[in-house]
């Protein structure tokens, strides 16, 4: 079965992590997700108790291809199916534009694993899907370094 969806043909590609990389864990759901695909948590309501002895890796999980205001982080390497993932939420990375981006702006997620400029972030719907923001210009289809989270 080959891994879903497209983003970077090279996976994951981190360019810097700022000192301070931000990566947690998961599953998938019930997928094989690539690695350099966006994903975002997608799992059952009132899994865990009060305590941190009582989080499992299990608990959290991740599903492919976000979109709007539904982001997490990008998939650091392929997964198997229903295996366990690691999710990059802080860090510079190489990713596909799906328009023309300039440097500098917030982007937003567009459901194929590419980012899009956002344009105004007045509204509350539209500052909930900034997802970062990116540190040089690329047009359609082209690569731009992408500050997760920035």
């Amino acid at each position: 079965m080959a891994a879903g969806g497209i983003g970077n043909p090279l996976g994951y590609v981190p360019v810097a992590d700022g000192g301070n990389p931000r990566i947690i864990s998961g599953r998938c759901r019930n997928e094989i997700i690539s690695g350099g695909v966006f994903v975002y948590a997608s799992g059952p309501a009132a899994t865990s108790s009060s305590g941190a002895a009582s989080v499992l890796n299990s608990e959290v999980l991740f599903t492919r291809d976000a979109s709007g205001a539904q982001f997490n982080g990008i998939c650091m390497q392929t997964t198997e199916t229903s295996g366990t993932i690691a999710v990059v939420t802080r860090g510079v990375a190489i990713v596909i534009a799906n328009a023309t981006v300039d440097a500098g702006v917030p982007v937003m997620c567009d459901g194929n694993n590419c980012v899009l400029a956002l344009g105004s972030v007045a509204s509350n719907l539209t500052a909930t899907r900034r997802i970062g923001r990116t540190l040089t210009a690329g047009s359609s289809g082209g690569f731009v370094l992408f500050d997760i989270g920035a």
